[in-house]
C-alpha cells in the first residue's frame, strides 16, 4: 500500500469512536487526522538546514550585495547632503562624543513636484507650505537643543568634577550653535512674521540673519559661494607677499586668517584695510582648530564623523566644499589632522604652540610650517 493511503482515507472516512456509553462520536476524529496528518509531512518533507547554516548563509548573502551595492554607488555631492530626504528631520539626542545632535543642521526641504493635473496656484500654495513646515521644524529644533544643551551642563558635576566631566566635542558644538542660533532668532523670526511665504527670497539677500537650523540649501550654497571667492582673494593678495613660517603671527597674516575663516565682514575688504580685531580674532580662532583637532584624533578620527559633520569641519578650516563629495573632504580632513598634528615629545605647553603655528601654516598654505620664529 501506498504511504499515502492511510492520509487519504483519514481525510475521506472520518474516524469515529467509542466513548464507553456504547455510541459512537466523532469527537476525537479531527486531532487524530490532524496528528496523523503532522507525521506523514514530516516524513515526507525534504530535510531542512539548521538555524545556525540558515543564518550564516542569509548574512553572506547580505554581505556581498552591500558591498556590491558600495562599489557601484558613488559617493554623494555636497549638493546631495543638503538636500537629501533621508536625514534625520526629528531632533535627535547625541549619539556620539563627536558627532552633535542632527538638530543642530538644517532639517531635509521637501518641495513639492510640479503636477500637470493641479492648478498653478494650488502648486505655490504647497510651494510655501512646505518652506513654512521647514522653518517651524528648525525653530522648534532650536528650542530643543536649547534643552539638551540644559540637561548635558546639569549633568557635569560642579561640586566635585572628575575627568569624565570634561565637555566633548559633541557638547561643545551643541553650546556654541544653540548660542548662534538664539543670537538670531529675534531678527529671524520678525523676518519670518513680516514676509511669510517671501521669506526664502529675502534671507538669500541676508543670509547670515538667519539660524543655522533654518537655512535652506540654496541660503547654505551662496554662504559657500562668497567664502570662497573672497578666500581665493585673499590667497591672490598673499602670493605676493611671500610669507614664509617665519611670519606666522605677524599682522598680514592674522588679516589673511581672518577673511580665510570669514571672521571679519567684508566690508573691510572694500575698504582696503583690516579689522582692528583681526588679530585676536584669528588667535581664537587657530586656538579653537586645535581643540578641535586633538578631540577628533581622541574620539576615533575621522571616520567616526557623519557626513554632514564632515562639510562643516572643513569649512571651519577653510577649505572649499562646494561641488566636492563627501569622500574627497573626508580625505582631505585627514590630511588635515596629519599635518596639524604636534610632534610627539616635549611639554604640553610646546605642543600646543607648535600645533596652533602648523594650523596657521596651513591657512596660509605653508604645509611644512614649523613655527619656528
Amino acid at each position: 500500500m501506498p504511504p499515502h493511503t492511510g492520509l487519504r482515507i483519514a481525510r475521506v472516512r472520518p474516524l469515529f469512536l467509542n466513548n464507553g456509553t456504547g455510541s459512537c462520536t466523532p469527537t476525537l476524529a479531527p486531532l487524530f487526522i490532524t496528528t496523523y496528518n503532522i507525521r506523514a509531512r514530516k516524513r515526507l518533507a525534504p530535510p531542512q538546514p539548521s538555524s545556525s547554516s540558515s543564518l550564516s548563509s542569509r548574512r553572506t548573502a547580505s554581505t556581498a550585495s552591500q558591498a556590491k551595492e558600495t562599489k557601484t554607488k558613488p559617493p554623494p555631492t555636497i549638493s546631495e547632503l543638503a538636500s537629501s530626504p533621508t536625514r534625520p528631520s526629528s531632533p535627535l539626542p547625541p549619539s556620539s562624543t563627536l558627532n552633535p545632535p542632527a538638530s543642530t543642521r538644517p532639517p531635509p526641504l521637501e518641495l513639492p513636484t510640479r503636477d500637470p493635473a493641479t492648478s498653478m496656484f494650488t502648486y505655490w500654495y504647497q510651494y510655501g507650505k512646505a518652506y513654512m513646515t521647514f522653518y517651524k521644524t528648525g525653530l522648534r529644533a532650536i528650542l530643543t537643543n536649547r534643552r539638551l544643551l540644559s540637561q548635558s551642563t546639569s549633568s557635569i558635576s560642579t561640586t566635585n568634577p572628575s575627568p569624565s566631566d570634561n565637555p566633548t566635542r559633541s557638547d561643545i558644538l551643541l553650546r556654541e550653535r544653540v548660542h548662534h542660533d538664539l543670537f538670531r532668532v529675534p531678527a529671524f523670526a520678525l523676518l519670518l512674521l513680516v514676509c511669510g511665504e517671501l521669506t526664502p527670497l529675502v534671507v538669500i539677500a541676508f543670509p547670515r540673519l538667519t539660524p543655522y537650523t533654518c537655512r535652506i540649501p540654496n541660503q547654505i550654497s551662496a554662504l559657500q559661494r562668497r567664502s570662497e571667492a573672497r578666500r581665493a582673494r585673499s590667497y591672490a593678495s598673499l602670493k605676493h607677499a611671500q610669507l614664509t613660517a617665519h611670519d606666522l603671527r605677524g599682522g598680514l597674516a592674522s588679516g589673511h586668517v581672518c577673511r580665510a575663516l570669514g571672521l571679519t565682514s567684508p566690508l573691510w575688504d572694500r575698504i582696503g584695510i583690516d579689522s582692528p580685531f583681526g588679530s585676536s580674532l584669528a588667535t581664537r580662532a587657530v586656538v579653537r582648530i586645535a581643540e578641535d583637532d586633538a578631540l577628533i584624533r581622541k574620539g576615533g578620527g575621522v571616520d567616526a564623523l557623519v557626513d554632514e559633520e564632515v562639510v562643516l569641519a572643513c569649512e571651519d578650516r577653510g577649505m572649499d566644499v562646494r561641488g566636492r563629495d563627501v569622500d574627497q573632504l573626508r580625505a582631505e580632513l585627514r590630511d588635515w589632522l596629519r599635518k596639524a598634528a604636534p610632534a610627539k615629545g616635549g611639554s604640553r605647553e610646546e605642543a600646543r604652540k607648535e600645533a596652533e603655528d602648523r594650523i596657521r601654516g596651513l591657512l596660509l598654505g605653508i604645509d611644512g610650517a614649523d613655527g619656528k620664529s
